[in-house]
């Protein structure tokens, strides 16, 4: 088993260190309205990969998104993996309502690049499960090594 987890760990070295490609981090911030006109705000961070010559970008996001309820404010925490192979992609993951703790599937698709507009569908989420919004970010390349190069 030992000699699995060297070889894997050398993989992902030489994975980060190849030529055009680095990990990034991606913080956001996203505004939209469910199709029941609830207001929500979103912030979150994507830890991800980007490489002119391997996979399609891709990362791992978490998030913490609040909705407009009547008169409160309802607060989910949210996961999900994202893949981006162009202006546009697609993710799948869970959010969590945090004070009864209902777990909930997201499917997300979003088009555009640094501000762009996304739809996500939480499924069995009652009022919340269609959302529509746009969200800005600033992703910044190189953190741990690479080489890759946007502009």
């Amino acid at each position: 088993m030992r000699n699995y987890s060297l070889l894997f760990l050398l993989l992902f070295i030489s994975f980060l260190k190849s030529q055009g490609s680095s990990p990034y981090i991606s913080p956001g911030i996203q505004l939209g309205w469910t199709t029941k006109a609830n207001f929500f705000l979103s912030t979150q961070i994507t830890f991800g990969y980007v490489s002119y010559y391997g996979p399609p970008p891709f990362g791992l996001t978490i998030g913490l998104r609040t909705y407009r309820m009547k008169r409160k404010w309802e607060e989910y925490v949210y996961g999900d993996f994202q893949i981006w192979p162009f202006l546009g992609g697609i993710g799948v993951g869970k959010i969590v309502n945090i004070r009864n703790k209902n777990k909930y599937t997201r499917f997300k698709t979003g088009i555009g690049a640094l501000v762009y507009a996304t739809y996500d569908y939480c499924k069995d989420c009652g009022v919340l499960k269609h959302n529509i919004g746009a969200i800005g970010t600033i992703p910044l390349f190189n953190f741990l090594g690479g080489n890759y190069r946007p502009l």
